[in-house]
């Protein structure tokens, strides 16, 4: 049986976010499902346009999940499922840059024609590639000098390597979602009204490699 030594580092990173992500919920509740689907239509379409006027690609609007589903409740009386119409919800995402000016001008116009859809904010980074190499190469390094420093104080040999454990992901870096409350208030919705001020803090992320010395 071969004396081996298994040894795990990992790479820790805070990055500064580049981007901000918009993740809005359009619904709509109709009795009919073709007016349930227009009236969802026509809500994703108004915000398309808000976006375009501000020199947005409309494009850029992504959807990320849609479905639409009957509506019931039981009646007690009867002991049968009344049928309530039809709901219908659309998740979309746009990606911008850390650009204050341009959000809070579609935040605010967002506010002022679009009454019932709901939206939350998070940050993240656009490109995260290199902060994925460098990860993995603090990682490694955490290995090997973690491994040197318990062969020294246990009075082995390390030898040659006999596994390296990297499961390789494509590494997305985003922040937690944050509740953008903006109908809550209806001083958030007038045209005098402050416009919120952004200042997303670092993000934290981490790889992990796991490497297997012989040793004698």
């Amino acid at each position: 049986m071969k004396r081996k030594l298994q040894i795990t580092g990992r790479g820790k990173l805070s990055v500064s976010p580049d981007i901000m992500i918009l993740s809005f919920s359009a619904v709509a509740q109709e009795w009919e499902y073709d007016k349930t689907v227009d009236a969802l239509n026509t809500k994703v379409e108004e915000l398309r346009s808000i976006i375009e006027a501000q020199g947005i690609s409309r494009s850029s609007l992504k959807t990320k999940d849609f479905g639409i589903r009957k509506e019931t409740q039981w009646n007690r009386k009867t002991e049968k499922s009344d049928f309530l119409g039809y709901s219908a919800t659309h998740r979309l995402e746009l990606e911008l840059p850390l650009d204050k000016a341009l959000i809070n001008k579609l935040l605010s116009q967002i506010a002022k024609k679009l009454d019932s859809l709901d939206f939350s904010i998070s940050f993240g980074v656009k490109d995260a590639s290199g902060h994925q190499q460098q990860l993995i190469l603090q990682a490694i390094a955490k290995a090997k000098e973690n491994a040197a420093l318990i062969a020294e104080a246990t009075e082995v040999e390390l030898r040659e390597i006999l596994d390296i454990d990297y499961s390789y992901r494509e590494l997305t870096i985003r922040s937690q979602q944050h509740d953008y409350p903006v109908y809550d208030s209806q001083v958030l919705m007038e045209a005098s009204a402050p416009a919120p001020d952004f200042e997303p803090d670092d993000i934290d992320v981490a790889e992990t490699v796991t490497i297997t010395w012989r040793i004698g």
